[in-house]
């Protein structure tokens, strides 16, 4: 099989995209007639059929499917690559500004390749990535005291002084050890589970923010029987049978499902992703980039949000944490 042809590729991407001709024809500022030779070239060339007309426009087939999905990130890597070239070529060419990054959790759940990837294309200057790793509280307090630009972050805060960019919702639930199903008879109420061991977290953590309205709410003051910042201990902890934890919803049911641990989903606390940086600074080209680039990753383009919480006994309605 001879070299792809990227052009092919895109007017694959695009067609598949849109489900016409037309509209992709619109859309890459070309005819349909010439992106249809083109689409038939790259059929002809791949010996696949990869788009079948269907009565509501061309459908993918499962090998369309297949590739689709191998060619978006090929044709975002050159574009990548392409930008990367014309910024290399200017005789005038700036050094990277630095960027302090403060993230959280891990890689894949806040985009964190996408992301880095789409801060450094269609930028007028290179971006040089300083990533820093820890809780949600502490990169809020590092972009406070600007020792980051922005800051992953979980949960509210105060957007007098914090420009508060929404990414996505997150829900965390309880998760008990598996040996305590006949301690959880019963246990439907957050002042039921008040009574049991707690894994505590640190202050500031996302876990102990979300935990302390529903204690005060309940009059209720768990003794944590340990103290831990990471999720995988919790979980570690969790198994081993020390004591209850919250968790995001994802990595619980797949410890549920792995590990045989317990989830009360009907108790859950809502919260929700956000990239934050100080708002005397959303007027620096640098963190408007920032900003941007997670608009790009994420699709998402608010500054506020009201974010809701499940209350103390728990079906009941939202309330704020």
């Amino acid at each position: 099989m001879s070299q792809l042809d990227l052009r092919q590729l895109a007017t694959f991407a695009a067609v598949a995209q849109t489900g016409s001709l037309g509209q992709a024809a619109e859309q890459l500022n070309r005819s349909p007639s010439a992106l249809s030779m083109q689409l038939r070239a790259l059929q002809d060339r791949l010996g696949l059929v990869l788009l079948r007309r269907t009565g509501r426009g061309l459908k993918l087939t499962p090998d369309g499917e297949r590739l689709l999905a191998q060619t978006r990130p090929a044709l975002e890597a050159m574009h990548r690559l392409e930008h990367t070239a014309r910024a290399l070529s200017q005789p005038n060419r700036c050094d990277p500004v630095p960027a302090g990054i403060g993230t959280i959790l891990d890689p894949a759940f806040i985009r964190l390749g996408d992301f880095i990837g789409r801060l450094q294309t269609d930028t007028p200057q290179p971006v040089r990535p300083v990533l820093r790793h820890g809780t949600s509280g502490w990169a809020l307090r590092e972009v406070r005291e600007r020792r980051l630009d922005v800051g992953f972050y979980l949960g509210e805060c105060d957007e007098t002084l914090f420009m508060r960019q929404p990414l996505a919702p997150v829900r965390y639930v309880v998760i008990a050890p598996r040996a305590w199903q006949h301690r959880l008879a019963g246990c439907d109420s957050w002042t039921a589970l008040a009574a049991l061991p707690w894994i505590g977290t640190p202050i500031e953590s996302v876990h102990a923010r979300l935990l302390s309205p529903v204690w005060t709410r309940c009059g209720a003051s768990p003794v944590p029987v340990a103290e831990v910042d990471q999720e995988a201990s919790m979980i570690d902890l969790v198994e081993a049978g020390v004591g209850l934890s919250l968790a995001r919803e994802a990595p619980a049911l797949r410890a549920a499902h792995e590990r045989g641990l317990v989830l009360l989903r009907q108790l859950a606390l809502d919260t929700q992703l956000a990239l934050v940086s100080l708002r005397a600074r959303q007027h620096e080209p640098l963190v408007a980039r920032l900003h941007a680039a997670a608009r790009r990753s994420w699709g998402s383009d608010e500054t506020t949000v009201q974010t809701p919480v499940r209350g103390p006994d728990a079906r009941p309605a939202p309330e704020r944490a």
